[in-house]
Parts: structure tokens; sequence; C-alpha cells
């Protein structure tokens, strides 16, 4: 029998699934008193809850089970994914996140629409809408990936269904985030960041004390070659997509509204630092886990489904006593469930505040309560659309996931950082940005087969950009061209300067 499947590893998971719903209640009361709580938390969290909260809804499973395989199959080449968005947010931290912070609190900003707008001009909501529209689309496919996750998870512990596991885990995500909203989803996210840095550490540390040693691991290492023994063994343009696995942190939104929700914007350097340092050990732990994974299984054929990505289970399956084991089980429904909670925060308030409020109901007098329950209304239909879509189009839903993080970079990445640091920035630049940002990720991901006879994407990358294979980079990099150069030809908002002026005074 698998060893997840023991009734102490069950019992560990039955109490965390317990604690979250518990969280729900508890921040019920406080989420209930307008969109600013329930989005935001009325911007009073801590350095500590945000700088978690942060690293926690960023990384998802990816980190847990996706770095930790790429690690397993490539050695140290993994290390330049887990380089690309460190690099990438602490630069957001340190630089853009305080001036974030100002602007939305000003402005009254609560979702990136309202920033955008706040900060351009929108008279007639094309902005809004279609930067809404986009947060919608990626929002859905996100949350339903990461039910297919938690499928795979609960049934192989539990021994239920994959459908049963579906709903289980919707069910638990569902019920702490509509009771308590941002209060609930980043009071778990703490909860959460905490079983997944311990396992990230604990695991690799046991699994090494159990081998005797880092001999078998380095001569493991030296006898796979390549990447094993140097992070330089990829082509340039392979670590160069890597590294633009960072361009997609300055675009999620469920990643930087969390800049908005600090109750004191000069903890934010604080927060930073905070949030860098976790970031770093989870990183190398999960490396870690690879590396010494290849030890115990020298061949990708000894783990289920000859898939590298159960490294990180089947490792702490080997290793492991029945009650670590289960932590090991809540550490990667932690990844899964604290990306999960904020997508879908995410989504209800493209849907509430940003199409709704803003657009259709801009001229009508809406209580904050009916505001808030509509949002928890919304969440509903929107877990019921990633139920739908996680059951009936998986490979749609994987197929949009591995795009999803670099296609809003993309988006919104350049439009961000361009509004806190460039007076020259306009609507009609951020809108061409956004547009041939997702078209360019589209056509790297899986371009049409009738757009052939135009360019073929792929031939012109390996041509002129080295080959780059994430389309984040050169989705990125397309949108800011495009931002820029339509922005110095089209009219600039009259209050451009001003802002850009009173922003640069807080550093």
């Amino acid at each position: 029998m698998d060893i997840t499947a023991h009734p102490l590893t069950v019992t560990v998971l039955i109490l965390y699934l317990i604690l979250l719903v518990g969280i729900g209640i508890y921040s019920s009361r406080k989420s209930s008193n307008g969109l600013t709580d329930f989005y935001l938390a009325g911007r009073n969290l801590n350095k500590w809850t945000v700088a978690f909260s942060a690293v926690s809804s960023g990384r998802s499973s990816w980190l847990v089970l996706g770095v930790s395989g790429t690690a397993y199959l490539t050695g140290l080449n993994a290390v330049w994914a887990v380089a690309g968005y460190i690099t990438v947010e602490v630069f957001m931290f340190f630089f853009v996140a305080r001036r974030f912070r100002r602007f939305s609190e000003s402005t009254g900003s609560i979702t990136i629409p309202d920033i955008l707008e706040n900060r351009l001009g929108d008279p007639k909501k094309i902005l809004r809408l279609v930067s809404s529209l986009i947060i919608l689309f990626f929002m859905v496919a996100y949350v339903g990936s990461q039910l297919v996750g938690g499928a795979t998870a609960f049934s192989g512990s539990l021994g239920i269904t994959q459908t049963q596991g579906m709903l289980l885990t919707a069910a638990i995500i569902f019920l702490y985030t509509i009771l308590g909203g941002f209060h609930a989803v980043s009071k778990t996210d703490v909860l959460q960041i905490m079983f997944m840095f311990f396992s990230l550490v604990i695991l690799p540390i046991t699994a090494i004390i159990q081998l005797g040693g880092f001999e078998p691991i380095l001569a493991t290492m030296h006898a796979e070659g390549g990447g094993f023994t140097s992070p330089f063994a990829f082509a340039f343009g392979a670590i160069i997509g890597l590294l633009g696995i960072g361009f997609g942190s300055p675009g999620n939104p469920h990643i930087i509204v969390r800049y908005m929700s600090l109750k004191d914007e000069k903890e934010m350097r604080q927060a930073a630092l905070i949030a860098t340092f976790w970031n770093v050990i989870m990183g190398w732990g999960a490396i870690m886990v690879g590396l010494v994974g290849r030890a115990y299984f020298p061949s990708v054929d000894m783990l289920p489904n000859s898939n590298n990505e159960q490294i990180f289970t089947s490792l702490g399956a080997e290793v492991m006593n029945p009650f670590f084991a289960g932590i090991l089980l809540v550490a990667v429904l932690a990844a899964i469930m604290s990306s999960a909670d904020s997508q879908l925060l995410v989504g209800a308030s493209a849907v509430v505040r940003d199409i709704y409020e803003r657009i259709f109901a801009r001229d009508k007098e809406i209580s904050q309560a009916r505001l808030v329950m509509y949002s928890r209304i919304v969440i509903l239909v929107l877990m019921g659309l990633s139920i739908w879509l996680a059951s009936s189009a998986q490979e749609f839903v994987f197929w949009m996931v591995l795009f999803a993080f670099g296609g809003l970079g993309a988006c919104f990445g350049p439009a961000l950082i361009l509004s806190f640091y460039w007076k020259g920035l306009t609507r009609a630049g951020v809108l061409t940005g956004m547009i041939t940002g997702l078209i360019t990720v589209v056509m790297v991901k899986q371009q049409p087969q009738w757009t052939y006879s135009i360019i073929d994407v792929h031939e012109f990358l390996h041509k002129y950009f080295f080959g780059i294979t994430y389309e984040a980079v050169p989705g990125f990099i397309i949108a800011t061209f495009f931002t820029v150069v339509v922005s110095l030809f089209t009219q600039k908002p009259a209050n451009g300067e001003k802002i850009i002026e009173d922003l640069r005074k807080i550093g």
C-alpha cells in the first residue's frame, strides 16, 4: 500500500483542511464590510503576511513539483528558472511596490484595471474592459489547472476518484475564499507557505542523511554529466528562456495585489527582504529535491507514469514516515490552494469591480454589502466554470496554464512598470501593448496553421532570438516595444507628469 494512504497521513490531511475552513469562518466578519476589505483585507496586512502571501500565491505547485522535476531531469540547469523569478520579484518589491501601494491608496484602486484607468484615463472604459477580460480568461483556466492537480493529490492519498478529488479540492478552496475573502486567503497563505517551506527543507536533508552524505549525490551528478554538473550546459536561448519565467511576475494580478494590501508602505522593503529570503531557500530546496531524488531513482522510468514531476512525492514516500508523508502531501495541496484562492478573488474582482460596478453600473449607487454579496456569487460561478473546464477539457487547461503566467506578464508587466516610471505613457500605448503581447504569446506557444504563410514564428525566434523557447520573453519585449512606440505618437494624460513627480518622492 502507498505510504500516503496510511491513516496517520490521512489524519494530517483532514486536520489541515478543517483548519483552512476554520480560518475562513473566523475571517468572514472582517471581509463583509466592502470591496476593499473583501479584495485587499482593508489594506491592513503586516509585512510578514504580505511577504508570505506574495511568495505563496506566486509559486503554486510549479515550485514544489515543476522545479524539483526539472532539477531531477536536467540537474543544475533548474537554477536558471529559480533565478529568473527571484530576480524580477526582488526588483518589483524594492522598486515598484511602494509606488504601487501609494498610488493605489491615493486613487482608491483595488484592481489592476483600476490602476490603469486612474493612471491613464479611460472615459470609454475600453482599457478597463479589455484588461478585465484578459484577466478573467486566464484566471478561470488557472483555477481549473489547480483543481486537476488537487484531484491527483487527493485521489492518490485517499483512494477516491479523480472527480471526487477535484470536487473536494474545489469545495475547500471555495468555502474559505467565499467566507473570508482576502483576509482568509492571506492568512491561509501564511499557513500554506510554512508547510511548503518545511517540506522543501526537511525532505532533502532527511534524504541526504539516509544516503550517508553528499557523496552518492555528487557521484550521480558526475555520472549524468551535462547540466547536472554545470548550469551553463544549456544553450544560451534555453537559459534565457528559463530566466524569462521571471517576466511573468510583474503582470500577474494575484501576486501584485499583495503590494496594495500592506498596512504601512514604509515596511515594503522589509517585506521584500523576507520574501526574498523565503524565495531563495524554497527555490534551492526544490532543486535539491530533484538532485537528491536522482540518486534514489536513477531512471525516470522508476517514477509513477515515468513523470519527472512525481519526484517530490516519490522521494517523500521513500524516506519519510506516515506522519511526515502527510506533511508532504499537505505541502503539495498548499502550493495548489494558495494560488487557486488568489486567482478566484482576482477573477471575481474583474467581474464585480471592473466590469459590473465600473462599467455597467457606473451611474448607480450600490451598497458595499451588496457588492460583496455579488462577489461571493461570482466566485461560485467561476469555481463552477473551473470545475467544468478541468473535467471536460483537461488538455486545454494544461495548454493554457503553461503560458498563462507568461501571458499575464506580457500583457500587464510593461504597462504597470511604465505606469510608475514614465510620464509619457498613454492609454493607446498600453492598449496596443497588451493586445500585441497577448498575440505574441499565443503565436509563440502554438502558432495557428493558417498564419504560416505570413511568417514562421519559431523559425524567426531561432534566427533572431537565439532560439528562445519560453513565450514570455518575446511577448514581454514586443509588448514593451509597442507600448513605448505608440505612446510616443499619441496624446499623453494631462496629469501624467505630476503623478510621476509625486511618486518619485517616495523612491
